[in-house]
């Protein structure tokens, strides 16, 4: 199985170069999307890459978009027997990670793997405050919206199965910052197969082009749509779920709900959301484990 990096980038010329030249030689191609930098870093990713890969422009379609591009470019090249790892061009992914990344996908195990600084021994070592406030907030969204526990949804470090890559579903893919929050929210609820491994938390000279509010505020409200989506599709519409579950799982979804705005007059029912809530995870749990590996349209 073919290893491919998809590495986006936008105005790294000083760091793309090292990027580059750090990935293991067991990576069979390498794909940098530069996403209409203007500074040199095509010019430098050119000069480095030499026979390991190819350098694609766009035009500012965002990350998501870069990883879009150089993800079917790779499918277009390596058919499904490849593996394509995302891999920023701001040196922020430790290519001794890559190997584990990997590995569950090697193996037959997942078809999409997530990087998690939180398992690895030294934590999100670096890691400002701000960003670590927000990956809790957005991984707790982030798993009521795809179905699976997520306790690091920002990390962009991932790897992909070329027969995920296929399945999916461009026309609707997030085309920015939030693309690991939309990519964990539709393969959770389509039933791929997902996992986290450690990764190293890695923090230099690199800036980020997030504007921190506008960004939460943007990527909460498509999280929030997914959960009702999700929900939507697995318990009112049906997909595969049995009408038992699905008339308990509405049953307390929306009768914890009514208990909460009814509240306001009648304190006593406030007791009713929580419990209704907590069954519903529980209940919801077993169902995303069941639907684990089965692609849904």
């Amino acid at each position: 199985m073919r290893v491919v990096v998809v590495m986006p980038a936008r105005n790294e010329e000083s760091l793309i170069s090292s990027s580059i030249s750090t990935i293991p030689n067991f990576v069979e191609w390498i794909i940098v999307v530069d996403d209409g930098s203007t500074d040199q870093t095509k010019q430098f990713a050119e000069g480095v890459i030499g026979t390991r890969g190819e350098v694609i422009s766009t035009q500012g379609l965002g990350v998501g978009g870069a990883i879009q591009v150089g993800s079917k470019h790779a499918l277009t090249k390596f058919g499904t027997d490849c593996v394509v790892v995302v891999m920023a061009g701001d040196g922020q992914m430790d290519p001794a990670d890559l190997s584990l990344i990997i590995k569950p996908i090697i193996e037959g195990k997942a078809d999409h793997v997530k990087g998690n600084r939180w398992l690895h021994r030294d934590g999100p070592k670096g890691m400002p405050l701000i960003r670590r406030l927000g990956t809790w907030w957005l991984s707790r969204l982030t798993s009521l919206a795809s179905g699976i526990r997520v306790r690091d949804s920002q990390c962009g470090y991932t790897a992909t199965s070329g027969n995920m890559v296929e399945e999916w579903d461009w026309d609707g893919n997030w085309q920015g910052y939030g693309y690991p929050n939309w990519w964990l929210m539709e393969a959770g609820r389509r039933g791929f197969r997902i996992t986290e491994v450690p990764v190293k938390s890695v923090y230099a000279n690199e800036s980020s082009g997030i504007r921190i509010l506008k960004f939460f505020g943007t990527v909460s409200w498509m999280l929030w749509k997914g959960i009702w989506r999700r929900g939507f599709d697995w318990y009112i519409r049906g997909n595969g779920t049995s009408a038992l579950l699905r008339i308990t799982a509405a049953t307390l979804w929306f009768g914890g709900w009514i208990a909460l705005f009814l509240s306001v007059q009648q304190p006593s029912l406030l007791i009713a959301p929580p419990m209704a809530f907590f069954l519903l995870a529980v209940l919801d749990d077993k169902e995303s484990k069941r639907r684990r590996g089965c692609v849904t349209a």
